[in-house]
């Protein structure tokens, strides 16, 4: 055998391995996104340098000083191969019960925000910030609903009708995607929605009204919105120097404009002219559904015993980083995926110690409807 063949073949039998280890806990990751980057870089060419010099340096819960969709395309072209590695097709947390899967609270957390659309067969359905299509696929199986998802970043949409290519002629011809800036929509049909919903994705805009309004716009009288939001909870302490912290390495590592609290995130759907009807903490919702076994959404990416979604875990994206480092070093790994990697654990750790100190919530569900 050649040594290309001997190459190819160590290589697929360390990605066999790796998939198997690390793919128990979500169907949906695919490890070898890792190997991709490795081999070939960031998408788009992109680096933490360039994200840098658009995102600007944060103290705490302070604004960047950015545009918002320009911080988002940037992130995005760093982090989605990373999430598609680590996490599944799924940008999104979620509350499972300890001895479930993670797949488990990913599903708990799309078939909420399919029930609370009230949508049916062919019903057309907007969803607002879509990454790659996980929850969008997921409200289609759960509803047969034809639902337009929109992203700033192409490499997003390019992989999201990668994946429903794949995917049955029932799936396809409900799922469609689009590259668009959602606060500032372009050549949709006004008042032809039948409802729009926010799977944590206005997490990227302070002023969320903007985009708000969009999905108002497009939305038939009637319309609903489900939104599931990013807010501040009574935990944070915008004055304690940990949650100062904390809260800069989550904006920073997640490419987020700065966190609302409850009041001012209804008030900013309020503004755009929905009516709020109900509005909760999903995550506090299915903690107490869950009691004692509850396995709560920042857990995943804190240590923990029984690690079920292995590469988010402490054990392995901690190092990642330094091994990425060392690779590139020796001319095998491009320059720009360690400092991406590290940027990922500042999201992961800045993020889940706000949600394990109780300062912050990432699916505060908000239903609004637009008036007849």
């Amino acid at each position: 055998m050649g040594g290309g063949n001997l190459y190819s073949a160590g290589m697929g039998a360390l990605v066999a391995y790796f998939a198997f280890i690390f793919m128990n806990g979500n169907p949906t990751q695919h490890v070898e996104k890792l190997f991709k980057m490795m081999r070939q870089g960031m998408a788009g060419k992109e680096s933490v340098a360039a994200f840098d010099k658009v995102y600007t340096s944060v103290d705490g819960n302070t604004q960047h000083n950015a545009y918002d969709g320009d911080v988002a395309r940037s992130f995005y072209n760093l982090a989605t191969e990373f999430y598609e590695y680590g996490w599944g097709d799924s940008f999104h947390f979620g509350t499972r019960a300890r001895s479930e899967p993670h797949s488990k609270c990913i599903a708990n957390s799309q078939h909420f925000v399919a029930n609370k659309l009230r949508v049916d067969n062919f019903d057309k359905v907007l969803d607002m910030g879509c990454g790659i299509g996980g929850p969008l696929r997921g409200v289609v199986r759960a509803t047969g609903a034809n639902v337009t998802g929109v992203s700033i970043n192409e490499h997003q949409i390019a992989r999201a009708r990668e994946i429903t290519a794949g995917l049955s002629p029932w799936m396809q011809e409900r799922c469609h995607f689009q590259v668009q800036d959602y606060l500032q929509i372009k050549g949709m049909e006004e008042g032809s929605y039948d409802a729009a919903f926010y799977m944590e994705s206005s997490l990227h805009c302070e002023d969320r009204t903007k985009t708000f309004k969009e999905a108002f716009r497009l939305l038939k009288p009637g319309g609903r919105l489900v939104a599931m939001e990013y807010y501040l909870l009574p935990g944070w302490q915008p004055d304690n120097a940990e949650h100062k912290e904390l809260m800069r390495r989550h904006l920073y590592g997640n490419g987020a404009a700065r966190t609302p609290s409850i009041e001012e995130g209804l008030a900013q759907i309020r503004a755009a002219g929905f009516i709020v009807k109900e509005h909760f903490d999903l995550m506090a919702e299915l903690e107490k559904v869950y009691g004692e076994d509850a396995w709560p959404w920042w857990a995943d990416l804190q240590f923990n015993w029984a690690p079920d979604l292995l590469p988010a875990h402490p054990w392995i994206r901690k190092p990642l980083p330094y091994l990425l480092s060392v690779l590139s070093k020796l001319g095998l790994v491009p320059k720009d995926v360690p400092a991406a990697a590290e940027l990922m654990n500042e999201g992961g750790d800045g993020l889940s110690g706000l949600g394990k100190v109780g300062a912050i919530t990432p699916q505060y569900y908000v239903l609004g409807i637009k008036p007849e």
